[in-house]
């Protein structure tokens, strides 16, 4: 089965399953309630990770007959099921950080898949992680799941975060690699589900979340993938280059993480730190904050393709990578208080105008009067 046929299936498999499963998510309560910093209006299902993860598992067995696609699926299968349980019953971070090292430890010991190094970022040579390499691996995976799992926050985010970074991965590496192969699968389950998701073209009867069962599973699937295309000897991008491709979710959930720590808040816990709210508190649209931030996803991932196309040594793409995920935070509140200034000048004017209009009508009442006394 071809790249465009298994993307089509896990599409349709993905697609019929969101549908399906909604009322029966509705029956039992797996479903995210509004209320707190939850503003949506009614219950909405939380289908969309167990619809993926079916989408991929039909359309990877059709279309992989390598162990590849074990080596994603198995992890992927235990980050979903702990999620849906969280979803429906809220068992804490503790216990999705558990799953989450599990599976990252399932991917690595079972398939091979680590950070065997890091590429030459500093320009010294490449860098090994020798006895590092699985803990440092691990710490890699935790970030990269909670990154997506923390920018899922307005809808069509995460998914287009995911689309986004696997879409650039692919076109770095080629389209002939069994890992991308799996890669296409998963683009296809993400298609599936982002009609049901996406804000400009979703109804609101079919609204459906991913939930933290979904947002999990994308963090790992690209995750893997990475890893699947940057390490070994036949590796067909630099790990350095790679980064690009997750720079906006990355640098969101750092801020966050830094930003908690230092008020003495538990870092993995939900806030309203984030770049979309901050952008939505600036009087930004839902829309209008993806298309912002999609933007910059697309801009940094276009760096990586770049990078990648033209071989740029590893120093050269992670200065101003490490400097963006120090300075995005910054970025985007500038660009906020920006909006927020447009939209006091705006009011501003609007306010004058009746005011301007209002004292020049008391002016020609009063030569009125004064004439008609005269």
């Amino acid at each position: 089965m071809g790249l465009s046929s298994s993307t089509a299936l896990a599409f349709a498999v993905t697609a019929i399953l969101t549908l399906t499963l909604r009322p029966l998510a509705l029956r039992l309560h797996l479903t995210d309630k509004p209320g707190g910093r939850k503003q949506h209006i009614g219950e909405i299902p939380l289908v969309g990770g167990i619809a993926m993860l079916i989408g991929m598992l039909v359309a990877a067995m059709a279309a992989v007959q390598t162990a590849d696609r074990w080596t994603l699926l198995v992890p992927a299968a235990l980050l979903v099921i702990v999620g849906v349980i969280d979803d429906r019953y809220n068992v804490g971070a503790s216990a999705r950080l558990v799953a989450q090292i599990c599976a990252a430890l399932i991917m690595m010991i079972g398939g091979g898949l680590y950070l065997r190094d890091i590429g030459d970022p500093f320009g010294t040579g490449l860098l090994g992680l020798g006895f590092f390499a699985i803990p440092m691996s691990v710490l890699v995976t935790l970030s990269v799941i909670n990154a997506f799992n923390f920018i899922d926050g307005i809808d069509g985010l995460a998914a287009s975060m995911a689309l986004i970074a696997l879409a650039a991965g692919g076109l770095a590496s080629g389209l002939g690699a069994p890992a991308v192969t799996v890669a296409a699968v998963a683009f296809g389950a993400i298609l599936g589900f982002l009609p049901f998701n996406f804000p400009a073209f979703r109804n609101r009867r079919l609204r459906t979340f991913m939930g933290d069962a979904g947002s999990t599973l994308l963090g790992f699937v690209v995750v893997w993938f990475t890893l699947s295309i940057c390490q070994g000897e036949h590796r067909s991008l630099s790990p350095v280059a790679a980064l690009w491709f997750a720079l906006m979710p990355l640098s969101d959930f750092f801020s966050c993480f830094v930003r908690r720590m230092a008020r003495g808040k538990m870092p993995l816990h939900a806030g309203r730190e984030h770049f979309h709210f901050m952008l939505m508190r600036a009087g930004l649209s839902e829309r209008q904050v993806l298309a912002v931030l999609v933007a910059f996803a697309v801009l940094y991932a276009a760096v990586g393709l770049i990078g990648a196309s033209y071989k740029l040594p590893d120093w050269a793409l992670f200065a101003p990578w490490i400097t963006l995920l120090a300075l995005q935070y910054f970025i985007i509140r500038g660009l906020a208080l920006h909006l927020r200034h447009r939209r006091w000048r705006a009011s501003t004017v609007v306010v004058q105008l009746p005011a301007r209009a209002a004292a020049a009508h008391s002016t020609s009442m009063q030569v009125d009067a004064g004439r008609e006394a005269a």
